[in-house]
């Protein structure tokens, strides 16, 4: 063991020389960094003491495993067969599960567990269904994805986000699975979590990456839960707008509205050209207030070179777009032009060993020094190959630049800022706007924001620099001894992200502040009247709100304006009646399914009525429309709508079979009554 010891040390000592006299020849000093970087990994791989000699691996039985991987890229599962030895004792656990230590034998050091590698197995505490696991994976490799996209824009500090894999071990009882990743030595830390959660040790990278996801995928979705050693992260998790995929933390806009009402921009955010999410003065406050204390013993990441950093780019419109897909194309397109990108992309193929480096190429052309660091191995293949020859393949690479440049000046064009005037910036210039509103996952993320206010989420947080200076006073000791504010909820910060939500068009937020501005009854904010904003005509506000509601499919604000349309009330100063307008709205509510009557497409039925008593409504306007009684003079009647008895014949009749079928027996008959006066 000794004499292949010192054999290996003199190999790399011969190599090292090697790279020296390389070295002279390079005038370009990010080349000889690189070299540099290399000579001292591959020193490091051999001179170093296995951390994990003490714990008596050698005693340990070998255990033959199944192991799944999977390639985000192609979206398939690839599995091979591997040889562990795996220690019998937890070292560590989470609330799920708990970590056990494992040594893997390389495909490449036939049987020699001296060179076997540290992994981490994870396995759940409590029994689970196999696809959870899967889908575990699943997504941390999916988040792999949009580490290597943030890489791309060339940020302060690259991050890059573990490997990960399945072990099943077949030879155990219930063959049980285990996830496997790389160990890697350091202090572990918790950055941001899926329920808003940031960490007081304040890193810049890992909130601005969870803010780029957010805009580069256009709102779909957001990686949080950042957790790792420096920017080597794990255990990810991903919140979609939809809320479907990605297991039970995938908390859908709720998640994504946790995350920004923690989160306050940093400097890569700014130079990335992030958009600052719109909080209210007092959730700033708040926030300002936490990052004071923080920067005291901030250990953030600095801005250098602000100049190469390349600015989230242009938006474009693309709801029906799916941002994970598109991301797919992209990393397969950058292979395609011979620039080895992703992670995934070089260690795709089933056929590849563990000497394949996990993420050591990164995006921008350069290779990391923290992904090195997940290396099965540094031997002959890997000192012989990397260096001269890595460079040279960058080298070359460069040539197409320009065309490259131009692809991703379109590529990029996928992200959306965070921020409310781009959101209605962009609504108007797609000049559709009813069709498209309500699809506002901005909008949605400000109405969830709402909610967690009323329910009182963030009483202890926003509320400790409200505006109301003299609830400080009104605190108790709670059993634990901690202080607690006794304060209401934040009630203008809730409205404050219900008046973003309705300009952003989300229908809830819409109907919510029309009842508010006419003092009716309403789901979201109970507490909150008609007393919350200072607004010359009430009742006109509520009406334009009203209309929009009716525009977005509400059918209980198509019923309500068209009845302030029809009696002249709720109108504000015009209040004149208009026939015309009345049936208009009254056909909108007409042409939904009788399901749709009772109710509105909000839950709310404040304003619904059957189907047969809209049709009746414009039945008995169009037999009172404009018309000139027998032997006078002048017109009576209508309010701009002329009479037409055809069409109320009609209208009674239709009306009469909808009574029918709700079994109104009575009101059908007096309904056929009334057509056959119009015939």
């Amino acid at each position: 063991m000794k004499k292949k010891f010192s054999k290996s040390c003199e190999h790399i000592e011969n190599k090292n020389v090697n790279i020296n006299k390389k070295l002279e020849n390079f005038s370009d000093e990010p080349a000889k960094k690189l070299l540099i970087k290399w000579r001292n990994i591959a020193r490091n791989a051999v001179f170093m003491k296995d951390p994990w000699s003490r714990f008596g691996f050698d005693d340990l039985p070998v255990e033959n495993c199944l192991r799944y991987r999977y390639s985000s890229i192609r979206k398939q599962w690839t599995q091979d067969r591997v040889q562990v030895k795996l220690h019998p004792e937890p070292f560590a656990h989470g609330a799920m599960r708990e970590c056990y230590r494992l040594k893997k034998l390389s495909n490449a050091t036939n049987n020699d567990w001296t060179h076997a590698q540290n992994y981490v197995a994870k396995k759940y505490i409590n029994e689970v269904k196999r696809q959870t696991v899967f889908e575990d994976v699943k997504l941390q490799m999916d988040s792999k994805l949009w580490a290597e996209e943030y890489n791309r824009y060339n940020p302060p500090k690259k991050i890059d986000i573990f490997q990960v894999s399945i072990l099943e071990f077949m030879e155990r009882n219930g063959s049980p699975l285990y996830q496997l990743e790389h160990f890697i030595e350091g202090k572990y830390v918790k950055y941001n979590s899926n329920s808003g959660f940031v960490s007081d040790i304040v890193r810049n990278t890992p909130q601005a990456f969870s803010h780029f996801t957010f805009e580069r995928s256009g709102h779909q979705l957001i990686v949080v839960d950042i957790q790792g050693v420096g920017d080597l992260y794990t255990d990810p998790q991903i919140h979609t707008a939809n809320g479907t995929e990605y297991g039970d933390g995938n908390l859908g806009t709720k998640g994504m509205a946790l995350f920004f009402h923690s989160h306050i921009c940093n400097e890569i955010c700014d130079h990335l050209g992030l958009t600052e999410f719109d909080l209210s003065p007092n959730e700033k406050k708040a926030l300002q207030k936490r990052t004071f204390f923080d920067k005291k013993t901030s250990c953030a990441t600095r801005l250098v070179c602000s100049d190469k950093i390349d600015v989230c780019s242009p938006i474009i419109y693309a709801y029906e777009d799916n941002a994970m897909e598109r991301l797919r194309i992209r990393t397969q397109s950058m292979n395609s032009m011979g620039r080895q990108s992703t992670v995934s992309s070089i260690c795709d193929s089933s056929s590849l060993d563990d000497n394949c480096l996990a993420g050591d190429y990164s995006t921008s052309g350069l290779i990391g020094d923290i992904s090195l660091l997940e290396n099965d191995v540094v031997d002959d293949h890997i000192v012989q190959n990397s260096p001269l020859n890595v460079y040279a393949n960058l080298h070359s690479a460069s040539t197409g630049d320009s065309e490259k440049e131009k692809y991703w000046v379109e590529a990029r064009k996928m992200s959306r800022p965070a921020g409310l005037l781009n959101e209605i910036q962009r609504r108007d210039l797609r000049n559709h706007f009813q069709l498209v509103h309500h699809h506002s996952i901005l909008g949605q993320i400000h109405l969830d924001l709402a909610r967690y206010h009323e329910l009182g989420r963030f009483i202890y947080k926003s509320l400790s620099v409200s505006a109301n200076e003299e609830n400080f006073n009104n605190e108790k000791t709670n059993i634990n001894g901690i202080t607690e504010n006794l304060c209401e909820y934040d009630k203008e910060s809730a409205l404050f992200h219900l008046e973003i939500a309705q300009r952003c068009g989300i229908l809830e937020a819409i109907k919510t502040i029309a009842e508010m501005a006419y003092g009716l009854p309403h789901e979201l904010l109970k507490e909150v009247g008609n007393e919350y904003r200072n607004i010359e005509n009430r009742e006109e506000y509520g009406l334009e709100l009203m209309k929009r509601a009716a525009d977005s499919g509400d059918v209980g604000a198509m019923i309500f304006v068209a009845e302030a349309y029809e009696t002249g009330r709720n109108l504000g100063k015009n209040n004149c009646p208009c026939w015309p307008k009345a049936i208009d709205f009254y056909n909108q509510a007409a042409h939904y399914e009788t399901e749709l009557e009772v109710n509105s497409c909000i839950g709310s039925t404040s304003f619904a009525m059957p189907h047969y008593e809209i049709l009746s409504k414009m039945a008995d306007m169009f037999k009172e429309g404009l018309h000139k009684p027998i032997f006078k003079n002048y017109f009576i009647g209508g309010y701009g709508l002329e009479r037409d008895l055809s069409r109320a014949y009609e209208l009674y009749n239709e009306a009469a079979e909808k009574a029918m079928e709700s079994m109104k027996g009575k009101l059908a008959t007096k309904l056929y009554e009334l057509a056959e006066q119009c015939a």
